[in-house]
């Protein structure tokens, strides 16, 4: 029950990196972080993004771009399913553990926006840990990591 359980979570958070990301050309890799950017009319938006996993299944999706709604560099941070919804999302970074809510849920899982400010966007460049904590279905803490390899040099091509 267990496996199946895991097998479909692990297919909604497929199923949403699929529908929320369309298929782009070529993306460039930095380490583990991958720039990606579409066409919007006359211009251009680009974005990173680091998909997390426990062994070979995805737990999470995160993606770094410039907001023009927030004016800021903004991450967008998608957990699957099953995840406690009034406790929320922590980020822990730079020694300190910030509180994110979570802005929507769809079929496929549910999403948190936050806002990179200017400190922990130079300590992830500097190669400094950073995760996502939430509470899962069981009561228990799941603890995400964010993987700063690469986040520098993908970070500077936006």
């Amino acid at each position: 029950m267990k496996s199946a359980a895991n097998s479909l979570i692990a297919f909604g958070i497929m199923l949403t990196v699929s529908l929320s990301i369309p298929i782009f050309a070529q993306a460039q890799t930095f380490g583990d972080w991958a720039k990606q950017c579409e066409s919007v009319g006359q211009g251009e938006r680009c974005f990173m993004i680091q998909t997390v996993k426990a062994g070979d299944r995805p737990i999470m999706v995160v993606v770094v771009a410039y907001s023009t709604k927030r004016d800021q560099v903004a991450a967008m941070i998608d957990v699957p399913l099953g995840m406690h919804i009034p406790t929320g999302l922590k980020i822990n970074a730079a020694g300190a553990a910030k509180p994110l809510a979570f802005e929507q849920c769809l079929p496929t899982g549910c999403r948190a926006i936050l806002a990179l400010d200017e400190a922990t966007i130079e300590m992830l460049k500097a190669g400094g840990d950073a995760s996502i904590t939430g509470r899962g279905r069981d009561g228990e803490n799941v603890q995400m990591p964010i993987s700063s390899n690469g986040f520098k040099d993908a970070f500077e091509t936006l």
